[in-house]
C-alpha cells in the first residue's frame, strides 16, 4: 500500500501537535501544582474531590457556627455568674435579717432590696457582643424586662436560638428570660418587690416581716437553683463546643490530606515527564523535517 506525501505530512503534524499538547498540560500542572486540571484528566478523582470539597465547606460552616455559639454561651455564662452572685448575696442578707427588725433595720433592708432589684433588672437586660439582648428570645432588639411596681414585666418570647454546630447536632445557645427568672411561677422580681412593700408598710407586724423574709428566702433558693442549673447547662455546652472544635479540626486535616492525595502533583515525576516529552518532541520535529525533506530528485 502506497502512502502519499500529504498523508505522511499530516501524520507528522498530528504527532507533533499531540506532543506539544501533552507538554503544555505538564507545564500547566507544574505551574498550578495540581495533577487534575479539569474533570477529563481523571473523572473519578474529580468526582471524589468535589464530594470532599462539599464536606469540607460544610465543616468550615459548622466551625463558624461554633464560634458564634461559643460567643453566645460565654456571654451567658458570665451573665448568669453575676446574677447568681447577686441572688446569693441577697439570700445571705435575708438570712441575717430573719428575726424581728426595728424600723430603721426595715428601712435599711428595704433600700437594699430595691437597689438590688434595679441591679437585677439591669443584669437581665444584658446584651451580647452583637448588641442583642440575651434573654429576650427572638425579640432580641427590645429590652426583655421592664421594671414595674410589682417587680418587672417580661417583653420577650419563649423562643431559643439554635445553631447547627455539627453534622447531626443543633444546639440551643440562648435562654428566654421567662424560663430563667420566672420559672415555674417563681417570679424573682416579684419576690423583691413584695418584700420591699412589706418592709415599707408601717402597718406590717413583726410576724408579717418575718414571714415575708422567710418566703423571700425560699423564693431565692428556687431562683438560685434555676440560674445555677441554667449556667451548668451552658457550661456543658461550652465543653461540647470545645470537643466539637477538636473533632472538626481533625476532619479538616483529613479532608485536606484526601484532597492533596487526589489533586496535588508529584513534582519530581512531572518534571521528569516534561523533560522526557521535550526530548521526544525534539526528536519528532527533527524526524518530521528529515522525512518531509525526502525527494526522488535527491537520488537522481
Amino acid at each position: 500500500m502506497r502512502i502519499s506525501t500529504n498523508t505522511i505530512y499530516q501524520r507528522g503534524i498530528a504527532k507533533i501537535s499531540d506532543l506539544q499538547s501533552e507538554q503544555s498540560r505538564l507545564q500547566q500542572q507544574i505551574a498550578s501544582g495540581k495533577r487534575v486540571l479539569r474533570p477529563s484528566d481523571d473523572p473519578i478523582a474529580a468526582s471524589r474531590s468535589l464530594e470532599i470539597s462539599r464536606s469540607q465547606s460544610l465543616n468550615t460552616q459548622y466551625a463558624s457556627n461554633r464560634q458564634i455559639a461559643n460567643s453566645h454561651l460565654t456571654g451567658l455564662d458570665n451573665s448568669l455568674g453575676s446574677i447568681t452572685e447577686l441572688l446569693t448575696n441577697t439570700r445571705t442578707t435575708l438570712v441575717g435579717n430573719a428575726g424581728s427588725l426595728s424600723t430603721d433595720q426595715r428601712s435599711v433592708l428595704s433600700i437594699n432590696i430595691k437597689a438590688t432589684l434595679n441591679t437585677l433588672v439591669g443584669y437581665t437586660n444584658a446584651k451580647d457582643l452583637t448588641g442583642n439582648y440575651m434573654y429576650a428570645g427572638f425579640q432580641s432588639d427590645a429590652k426583655p424586662f421592664t421594671a414595674t411596681a410589682a417587680g418587672a414585666t417580661y417583653n420577650g418570647d419563649s423562643n431559643q436560638l439554635y445553631l447547627q454546630v455539627d453534622n447531626q447536632r443543633q444546639m440551643a445557645v440562648s435562654y428566654s428570660g421567662d424560663s430563667v427568672f420566672k420559672a415555674g411561677g417563681n417570679d424573682v422580681f416579684a419576690t423583691y418587690s413584695v418584700l420591699a412593700a412589706v418592709l415599707d408598710n408601717p402597718a406590717s407586724t413583726d410576724a408579717d416581716v418575718i414571714n415575708a423574709v422567710a418566703t423571700a428566702i425560699t423564693s431565692m433558693d428556687g431562683a438560685i437553683s434555676t440560674v445555677v442549673n441554667t449556667r451548668s447547662a451552658v457550661g456543658s455546652k461550652l465543653n461540647e463546643v470545645d470537643a466539637l472544635n477538636e473533632s472538626g479540626s481533625s476532619r479538616e486535616l483529613q479532608y485536606a490530606q484526601a484532597l492533596s492525595e487526589l489533586q496535588d502533583l508529584d513534582y519530581a515525576q512531572a518534571l521528569s515527564d516534561l523533560s522526557q516529552q521535550q526530548l521526544i518532541l525534539e526528536a519528532a520535529q527533527k524526524s518530521f523535517i528529515q522525512t518531509t525533506g525526502l525527494s526522488l530528485f535527491k537520488f537522481m
